[in-house]
């Protein structure tokens, strides 16, 4: 076995919920993404990112589906300060 193969794996996994997270996306009439910062006992500014849309379940007997909002976690950061400037970097 290669030893990188755990690596490769990997870096399947994400390259899949990567396109999985844009075609949920892509399905939403509307997205938002939700970022909320904290400093840990280190003095560490740590930024955690969600995005939030909507899903659309399936039609039923009773009429068409209805969207139910869905949260999904992207990412925990750590930016250089929690000012503006610094979190905009991030997302450039």
């Amino acid at each position: 076995m290669e030893k990188n193969a755990g690596w490769d794996i990997v870096q399947i996994i994400g390259k899949y919920f990567n396109q999985l997270v844009r075609e949920r996306i892509a399905a939403s009439p509307f997205f938002g993404l939700m970022v909320d910062e904290t400093t840990d006992i280190s003095t560490t500014t740590q930024l955690i990112i969600y995005l939030k849309y909507l899903v659309k379940s399936d039609d039923n007997e009773n009429g068409p589906g209805e969207y139910e909002p869905q949260v999904m976690y992207l990412d925990l950061v750590s930016p250089e300060s929690g000012s503006a400037i610094h979190i905009k970097v991030l997302f450039a």
